[in-house]
């Protein structure tokens, strides 16, 4: 089974507005839960991280458009670094919505991942990104992400782009006495990028 991100064709794949800092996630299958932009999903704290940068409330974080105002104002967008993956038909509902798990999307044998790092440095280079924040946490393999991640981390290095791993916002992780930790090292680098 082939499945696609689920913002592959949509123009905004990629920002379409003018960004200096790129968060960088892993994979959004457009068989899952239909969301309107990256980190869409309830249970994940990416937004309620960054709605700490909506200083004065006025944007409503659960329309499509208010985002984008945003994150124009804020200078910022989203990619996953996963296009398409290829997987047997019994893991669908590992992938397709039975809790979006990254170590199920990760599985080394019988899984083939068709990754965007190629293009995500072309988009730095077009579009003079300064800051590069992954969201996936420590994550390191399979050996094929290791290989790609250190070659893509030497890119940002040669080119004097911030390259910054945070903790995962994810749903699972997201929760309980690690609200506190994951928050406040999210804002410790945003506040110097969103300053």
């Amino acid at each position: 089974m082939i499945v696609e991100h689920q913002f592959l064709h949509r123009d905004y794949f990629f920002p379409n507005w003018s960004v200096n800092t790129l968060f960088l996630g892993t994979f959004n299958p457009e068989c899952g839960e239909q969301l309107s932009y990256y980190y869409g999903r309830n249970s994940n704290g990416f937004w309620k991280i960054l709605k700490h940068y909506d200083l004065d409330n006025r944007f409503d974080f659960s329309d499509f458009q208010e985002l984008k105002r945003f994150m124009r104002l804020r200078r910022f967008g989203c990619v996953d670094i996963i296009r398409r993956v290829s997987f047997p038909d019994l893991d669908r509902d590992k992938i397709c919505g039975n809790g979006y798990s990254d170590g199920n999307l990760f599985r080394i044998r019988n899984y083939e991942r068709d990754y965007n790092f190629e293009q995500i440095k072309n988009y730095i280079i077009q579009n003079d990104i300064m800051n590069i924040l992954t969201t996936w946490g420590n994550r390191e393999n399979p050996m094929e992400f290791r290989n790609l991640l250190n070659d893509f981390k030497i890119f940002c290095s040669q080119n004097e782009i911030n390259y910054t791993p945070l903790p995962s916002p994810s749903g699972r992780l997201y929760k309980g006495d690690k609200i506190y930790t994951i928050n406040n090292s999210w804002w410790n680098i945003l506040d110097q990028i969103f300053d």
